[in-house]
């Protein structure tokens, strides 16, 4: 089945589709069974690297992890799930570009070639043309990152040098003119900027810098693009790449090469290759752990350029030291700028078949949660993987708004698309507190879920305990349960002048109870319970309450087929705004004072062939 790639569906997530098609990609296809793949005839070289990639992955699979990982990352350029607990802890201590294929592997590898030419007793002349035949096809093999093709154009300009009278600056022209014909969006992505920005301070640095000062020089500059596509940074990124390099370059990267050409012959070493490689990994987690991680958040498009420009003019002549302070207090005000914005909001996450609301008030005094999302995995016990959806949503999200800490997690009970994802926000955000419905602290899933060295206080509660927040009312329960969906915690507060009630997965009955215990109640903005299911959303409840806006937050394709055809012509019959995460993605109520407005990270019609058809019509 051919099917459109999705698009970022939240805020500030990595946006797939428009990385697939900065590559010529536009589809993709789902299958129920592999076909059985055989040679064609008449294809054509570049056909036939991709088949060598292709059979490069499957030999490096055989080998031991995480040895097998670090082949396929370096070799090809395939990322491996094995090492992705030790490529986030590179990204946070900003050495990703050593473990991403770009300038510096292809500068190692046609150094380690001309050697081997050499011990060959090969003529420099014949190494220099194999190397100029070899690279294009390497480049094909490796998935032809944007900064690996500058990296091989570069490699070629420097071969033809003499030929052309190339300067090494004219080199890096040829390469970014052609990048951009092979790519034109190559520098929209983040690593065609990193890529083509440091090759080219390289070229025109000061060649008496020390390289410790280089690296240094080097990481400052491209702080501005890492905060915009990553909002966080670590201190040691800016001179960790000094000791790491050259570990990197003549220990790791050769002895990857060794391992990958010899594991058919001597496995014993790539297994004694691969223990470094274990202590390795543990050294760099350690690494990722020690305090100096500032999320500074995603800077403004104009502060980002202003940033990168100020950067290039103090660079221009570093041993200024006015010209540093004036880039110290720019990166101050920008902080500030992202960390007490003037307006607050209501969000909720695009998670899928789940629950997840953000809560922010102006100047981040308040920064609460409903619920995490998660994901239903119908009787298996499997933990859920710490790379998963949360992470590049409401935790990236977060991240993005400069904000690494929750004050509450309100859980609305106790099932796994509502609580499923909360060990991952425990994990990347400083938690306070985690309130619940009575009864539920007692529920061993959620011990098992809170478990851990900064186990937040569990509060449980019902409507007749005391706020946790101000301005925040529980609802229900009424009494201690199992945190079972009739046992759903609903809560009601007032942001931007507008009344929202969030109802978990209450049923119709609880929704009446609600009514009988809170007949004033009502509501301009109401969170529909269960996902839009017929089990919720009584037809009394939403007439007492008469919303404005009813939100719905389900997965596409759901098995349960939420939403409910009869709740949303429910809806529709009483002029309730229906807006679906299925349909906009990501939905925000962003307010000031008490005036608020909607924003949707889609405009609705692109999915179209994912939605129910009650949203369609």
């Amino acid at each position: 089945m051919i099917q459109p790639v999705m698009p970022a569906t939240n805020e500030n997530e990595f946006d797939l589709r428009r990385y697939y098609q900065q590559r010529r990609v536009f589809n993709q296809v789902k299958i129920d069974q592999p076909p059985v793949i055989t040679p064609m005839v008449g294809w054509t070289i570049r056909d036939q690297c991709h088949c060598w990639r292709w059979q490069l992955s499957n030999y490096f699979r055989h080998m031991p992890e995480p040895l097998a990982g670090y082949c396929q990352q370096l070799i090809i350029g395939q990322n491996d799930p094995a090492t992705a607990d030790t490529m986030a802890s590179v990204k946070r201590l900003g050495i990703i570009h050593l473990f991403c294929i770009s300038g510096m592997h292809v500068v190692l590898l046609v150094a380690i070639l001309r050697w081997l030419g050499v011990y060959l007793w090969l003529d420099r002349e014949v190494i220099d043309g194999m190397l100029f035949l070899v690279l294009p096809i390497y480049l094909i093999i490796a998935g032809g990152a944007p900064s690996l093709i500058r990296a091989v154009i570069m490699a070629e300009a420097g071969l033809l040098r003499n030929l052309l009278h190339f300067d090494r600056l004219d080199g890096w022209a040829v390469s970014l003119l052609a990048g951009i014909i092979w790519q034109p969006a190559v520098l929209l992505s983040l690593g065609g900027q990193l890529s083509y920005l440091l090759s080219f301070l390289l070229q025109v640095m000061d060649r008496q810098l020390t390289a410790l000062r280089q690296s240094f020089l080097l990481s400052v500059a491209s702080l501005p693009a890492i905060l915009s596509y990553v909002f966080e940074f670590h201190w040691l990124s800016l001179v960790l790449s000094y000791p790491m390099i050259p570990l990197f370059s003549f220990i790791l990267y050769p002895l990857v090469l060794i391992s990958a050409g010899t594991y058919w012959l001597l496995p014993e070493l790539t297994d004694l290759v691969n223990q470094l490689f274990l202590v390795f990994q543990r050294l760099v987690g350690l690494a990722a752990t020690l305090p100096g991680e500032v999320v500074f958040g995603k800077p403004p498009l104009w502060m980002a350029v202003g940033l990168f420009l100020l950067t290039l003019w103090v660079i221009s002549s570093h041993r200024q030291l006015q010209r540093w302070g004036l880039l110290i207090l720019a990166y101050l005000a920008c902080f500030l700028v992202i960390h007490l914005p003037l307006n607050g909001e209501v969000t909720f996450v695009d998670i899928g078949q789940g629950d997840c609301i953000l809560i922010r008030e102006p100047f981040n005094r308040r920064v609460m949660m409903i619920d995490t999302g998660g994901k239903l995995n119908f009787g298996s016990r499997r933990p859920v993987p710490e790379h998963n959806v949360a992470t590049r949503t409401s935790v990236n999200y977060l991240k993005s708004r400069g904000i690494n800490h929750i004050d509450t997690i309100y859980l609305s009970h106790r099932d796994a698309d509502h609580i499923g994802y909360l060990p991952t926000v425990l994990k990347t955000m400083r938690v306070k507190r985690v309130v619940v419905p009575a009864g539920m602290e007692k529920q061993p899933i959620l011990i098992r879920k809170v478990r851990g060295v900064d186990q937040p206080r569990v509060i449980p509660v019902t409507d007749q305990s005391p706020s946790i927040d101000p301005g925040i009312k529980v609802l229900h329960p009424f009494m201690p349960g199992e945190a079972k969906n009739e046992d759903s915690m609903v809560l009601t507060g007032c942001f931007g002048g507008s009344q929202f009630v969030f109802t978990g997965d209450l049923d119709r009955a609880g929704e009446r109870a609600v009514l009988d215990h809170y007949p004033q109640l009502h509501a301009d903005v109401l969170k529909l319970g269960h996902h839009g299911s017929r089990t919720a959303s009584d037809d009394r409840f939403l007439d007492q309450l008469r919303p404005q806006w009813g939100i719905i937050s389900a997965g596409r394709f759901n098995r349960y087929h939420h939403p409910n055809d009869e709740v949303v012509t429910n809806l529709h019959q009483r002029q309730i705004k229906v807006l679906s995460t299925q349909q906009y993605g990501m939905i925000r109520y962003v307010y000031t004072q008490q005036r608020g407005l909607w924003q949707t990270t889609l405009k609705g019609g692109e999915l179209k062939w994912t939605l129910p058809n009650c949203l369609n019509n």
